[in-house]
């Protein structure tokens, strides 16, 4: 199909379940999520050592904000979703369905090194700068496990050069005469891309600058997930029609612009 005589290029889920495992299936979220961690864990830990970082004060730390920020994930999700929930409460452990806000994982993570860092007598800003580098490209791979879940899309997209279709089932009410979709999840994909190839680069000049690696990282996910939020058609509210991710991205920003412009 030609959009105005551009090829219109169209994605379309297999399905949420990657291959089973005798009587255990194993879904694509899943993987992905995996995967990300893995690799960002692997970045991470390259620059632990070039920075000549402890490593088992690392390996820690990372198990910290692992546990953590599964843990608030789901809970910020569950808080927020609450009126579904309390008549599902055995689905609130499922992680692997889905459902879980990279917002409260941020602050999961955030909580968990701030602990670990206190025990262990570490620096905080050390350690979390490296792990904020890693961050954005480990999301920007997880976020593909919405595309296998259906999840995680925009509005449709009636006259646009790539879109997403989306079966029945899981259109929103609204939509559900309408196939094709914004795909919310590959826009952030590609601008957590860009974050972590722009912190990446920056990341040897401005180490001697403890926090502004992280603090740069909150502010430029919070810019793209703002206005993100203003296309998705799954957000969650607060006071009637107010995205609650725009309220949080607000705030955050706020946050992170105080803090840099207190370290200059």
């Amino acid at each position: 199909m030609m959009l105005n005589n551009l090829p219109v290029i169209t994605l379309s889920s297999p399905g949420p379940i990657a291959f089973q495992f005798f009587n255990l299936s194993i879904r694509w979220y899943g993987i992905f999520i995996a995967l990300g961690f893995l690799i960002g864990y692997f970045i991470a830990e390259t620059l632990a050592k070039k920075n000549n970082l402890n490593l088992n004060s690392f390996s820690n730390l990372i198990f910290f904000i692992l546990i953590f920020s599964i843990i608030f994930a789901r809970l910020y999700f569950v808080f927020l979703s609450w009126d579904y929930f309390k008549s599902h409460i055995n689905e609130i452990p499922k992680i692997w369905l889905g459902g879980q806000s990279i917002h409260g994982g941020i602050l999961g993570a955030v909580i968990g090194a701030l602990i670990y860092s206190k025990i262990s007598k570490i620096s905080f800003y050390k350690y979390i700068d490296i792990i904020a580098v890693a961050a954005p490209l480990g999301q920007a791979i997880g976020r593909w496990g919405n595309f296998f879940n259906n999840e995680a899309f925009g509005k449709p997209a009636y006259d646009w050069i790539i879109r997403l279709y989306i079966p029945f089932e899981f259109r929103p009410e609204q939509f559900l005469n309408v196939e094709y979709f914004h795909p919310a999840f590959l826009y952030e994909s590609f601008f957590d891309l860009l974050i972590f190839i722009f912190l990446y680069n920056k990341y040897f000049t401005w180490k001697e600058k403890p926090g502004k690696i992280f603090w740069t990282y909150l502010l430029c996910y919070s810019v793209i997930r703002f206005f993100l939020e203003f296309l998705r058609v799954d957000s969650l509210y607060i006071f009637g029609n107010i995205p609650v991710a725009q309220v949080v991205s607000v705030l955050v920003l706020v946050l992170a612009l105080v803090f840099l412009l207190r370290s200059k």
